[in-house]
């Protein structure tokens, strides 16, 4: 095999690995939240947005959703956590929890799960109904832009 096609070859072969799918970038106690700018506490509740090689993370999935109302021009790739798992996935396929996330503040926010069993267990234990990706953003449209 002359050298020209073997490089070409090789070149090629790498290039289609490296436009394969979008893996999530993991999310740590202690990043800050791109919004907000508070520290993340709790990952299992954390979102992402990965737009070419810049990550924006969340602290929450409604903070996320609150970004994407006032900036509904971002075409970055979305994923969220399940809270089951700690795993990334992409909201679409995410059952949304509405949680009571601080008692004393009264501060409201979502936990994903993948599963459905999983998060009708968690909003019977919450008091609450699963909703879908677009109920989030729907409600984070409504709340006055801060």
């Amino acid at each position: 095999m002359r050298p020209g096609l073997l490089l070409s070859t090789a070149l090629l072969a790498i290039v289609a690995v490296s436009c394969g799918s979008l893996q999530p970038v993991a999310v740590h106690t202690g990043d800050q939240c791109f919004r907000c700018r508070r520290t993340i506490t709790e990952p299992k509740l954390a979102g992402e947005i990965i737009d070419g090689t810049f990550v924006s993370k969340f602290r929450t999935t409604g903070c996320m959703a609150t970004y994407l109302a006032d900036h509904p021009a971002e075409s970055g790739t979305v994923f969220v956590t399940d809270y089951a798992s700690g795993r990334m996935m992409r909201p679409d396929a995410a059952f949304f929890v509405p949680i009571l996330l601080n008692r004393d503040t009264g501060e409201r926010d979502y936990r994903a799960y993948q599963s459905r069993t999983d998060a009708d267990a968690a909003a019977f234990e919450a008091h609450s109904v699963p909703v879908a990706w677009r109920a989030v953003l729907v409600a984070a449209k409504a709340l006055p832009s801060a």
